[in-house]
C-alpha cells in the first residue's frame, strides 16, 4: 500500500471519471478492477460514477459527462473514452507509475500481459450469469444446462493454471516482485467465480489458489470497493465519499 496520498489537481492532470454499476448481492461490473487499483493507489483525483442497474448506460453517462461510449466500465480522462478494464487498468497503473509501481518488473511484462488476458478467459462466464446478475428472478435451468455444464471443465482448467502458477512460484502474488495490476485483473475473476460458484476452489484441490484469494479479499482496497455496490447512483470520490 502506498504511504501517501497522491493529489493531482486539474492544473498538472486531467481528473480521471470513471463509469460503473453494481447490484447488492449479485454483483460488480468489470470495473471493479479498476476502482479497486485506484483505492489501492489511494488517488484522490478520481471519481466513480454509479449507474442505476437494469436501465441504458448510455443516456445515464451522457448526463454525467460521457459521450460515445455505451458500456462499462468506461474510464472518461482528458476527453477520451476507454471501454476495457485490461487497457483502463494499464492506463491507471502508468499514470501513478512513478509513486507506485504496479506493473511489475520490465522483464515481467509480457508475463503480466499474459495474466491481463487470462483474467478475461477465466471470467466467460458473465453472459449466461447477466440476468441472474441484472436480479429479475428468471430461472437459470436452461443456461445451466447448455451453457454453463459444459463450461465446467474449462473453468476447472483455469483453476488449475493458478493453482499450478503458485506450486512452482511459491510467492503470494502473480508476479515474483509483488501486487500488481495481474492481481486486480484475475483476483476479480476468481472472486467473482467463487460467488456465483462456477469455480470450484476448495481446501482439497486447489489450496493455492484459494489462499490467494482470501489473501486479496482481505486487503482494505478490496473491501473498500465491495461496499460501493451499496450507494445509490450518483458520483463519488474515493472511499465512497459523494460528490456535492
Amino acid at each position: 500500500m502506498p504511504s501517501k496520498k497522491y493529489i493531482l489537481t486539474s492544473h498538472n492532470m486531467a481528473l480521471l471519471r470513471l463509469f460503473h454499476m453494481a447490484v447488492p448481492g449479485y454483483g460488480h461490473s468489470r470495473a471493479f478492477r479498476c476502482l479497486w487499483l485506484l483505492e489501492e493507489l489511494q488517488a484522490d483525483d478520481f471519481e466513480v460514477c454509479m449507474l442505476t442497474p437494469g436501465q441504458p448506460y448510455a443516456p445515464q453517462m451522457q448526463k454525467l459527462g460521457g459521450v460515445h461510449s455505451h458500456k462499462i466500465p468506461t474510464l472518461h480522462i482528458g476527453g477520451q473514452e476507454i471501454s476495457d478494464s485490461g487497457v483502463i487498468s494499464q492506463v491507471i497503473a502508468e499514470r501513478y507509475q512513478k509513486h507506485h509501481n504496479l506493473l511489475g518488473l520490465p522483464g515481467e511484462r509480457l508475463e503480466m500481459l499474459q495474466w491481463l488476458g487470462m483474467a478475461e478467459t477465466a471470467i466467460t462466464f458473465r453472459m449466461p450469469l447477466l440476468r441472474k446478475l441484472m436480479g429479475n428472478g428468471e430461472p437459470m435451468t436452461d443456461l445451466q444446462i447448455e451453457i454453463i455444464n459444459p463450461m465446467k471443465q474449462i473453468f476447472k482448467e483455469n483453476v488449475a493454471n493458478f493453482e499450478s502458477h503458485f506450486e512452482k512460484r511459491d510467492s503470494d502474488y502473480l508476479l515474483s516482485s509483488g501486487f500488481s495490476i495481474a492481481d486486480t485483473m484475475c483476483g476479480f475473476s476468481l472472486h467473482m467465480g467463487e460467488f456465483w460458484e462456477l469455480l470450484d476452489l476448495n481446501p482439497v484441490s486447489s489450496p493455492r489458489t484459494l489462499a490467494y484469494l482470501r489473501r486479496l479479499q482481505s486487503r482494505v482496497a478490496f473491501k473498500t470497493t465491495e461496499s460501493y455496490a451499496d450507494l445509490a447512483p450518483g458520483i463519488y470520490s474515493r472511499g465512497c465519499i459523494p460528490v456535492a
